[in-house]
């Protein structure tokens, strides 16, 4: 089935061609433009435009995330399994059942999946989901970057960038190209950080506030903003980051991140205390989370800033 929505659905970044044949090896589109397939995944990436390589992919190089940091060594499963998270996204689970409960057989693309290609498999299992990615590390259905989605046109019912803007080079275009290749009164998920360190250098360029990231979607309406990891879970984060950051050896700043995760691991719960879609959630955040419903009505940079006056 997706092979078929794939080939049905898919157009060339460059051209906007349709899929003419697909093989083992490659697709070809109209106008006889080829892109490479490995491992049955299609790599759809205009080079012209990218900071990401074709031949980088194939080589399965780490880029933006490496499967090594996921494995299953001894210190990641003390890191993952036995001490305390420093954050807690606790509206996730609720979140997700919603969204599957209500694109029930629907059409549902994941840009930058990462590890969690079975989580979402798992989370959308009656609807068809197209799991994405810059990289093969986690074999996703398709490789591209979302600066050009190779999608056609309303292709989908639902759109999900969890974590994943802050890594895109010109996150308005990554939002535009989300707009187009949603549905009208499709949605589109996407949830942000606003407090939160350097990672998946240099793959790294923005953090979002809630003015900034509404700002993006200037064809949607805002349905849902909620922060569900707040303040404390901030506190927590930084804390614990600078304590790791107080040194260069490695066995020292895995000491630290071990101290730093029993020492500070407490203090997210405290965000429960407070409520999470107010406009005193917006000063400290650790991450933002808002859903857009697509109308196709172009709102003026006024109106995108009417809806923070919304909060109370």
């Amino acid at each position: 089935m997706k092979v078929a929505f794939i080939k049905s659905n898919l157009q060339n970044p460059i051209t906007k061609g349709s899929v003419n044949e697909i093989n083992n090896n490659e697709i070809i589109f109209t106008c006889n433009t080829k892109f490479h397939i490995k491992n049955k995944i299609p790599i759809i990436i205009n080079e012209g435009k990218s900071i990401f390589k074709i031949s980088d992919v194939l080589e399965v190089k780490f880029t933006t995330q490496s499967s090594k940091y996921r494995n299953n060594s001894i210190k990641n499963y003390i890191r993952k399994k036995v001490l305390p998270s420093l954050s807690k996204d606790f509206t996730q689970e609720k979140r997700f059942k919603n969204l599957s409960e209500k694109f029930k057989g629907k059409n549902i693309l994941i840009i930058g999946s990462g590890d969690k290609v079975g989580y979402y498999n798992n989370a959308f299992n009656q609807s068809l989901v197209i799991n994405s990615d810059v990289h093969l590390q986690f074999s996703p259905d398709i490789v591209f970057d979302a600066h050009e989605i190779p999608f056609k046109d309303e292709a989908f019912d639902l759109v999900i960038a969890s974590q994943v803007l802050e890594h895109t080079m010109k996150p308005w275009i990554v939002a535009k190209e989300m707009e187009r290749v949603v549905k009208k009164n499709g949605e589109i998920l996407v949830e942000v950080p606003f407090n939160f360190p350097y990672h998946s250098h240099p793959y790294d360029f923005f953090r979002f506030t809630y003015t900034g990231l509404r700002s993006l979607f200037t064809k949607s309406e805002l349905i849902l903003y909620e922060v569900p990891e707040g303040k404390a879970a901030t506190i927590a984060t930084m804390n614990s980051s600078f304590l790791v950051e107080l040194s260069r050896n490695r066995l020292i700043r895995m000491v630290f991140l071990f101290l730093g995760r029993i020492l500070f691991g407490w203090i997210k719960y405290i965000d429960l205390l407070y409520s999470s879609k107010s406009l005193n959630s917006t000063i400290l955040p650790k991450g933002i989370v808002m859903i857009f419903r697509k109308d196709n009505i172009k709102r003026s940079n006024n109106t995108l800033l009417d809806d923070y006056f919304k909060l109370k």
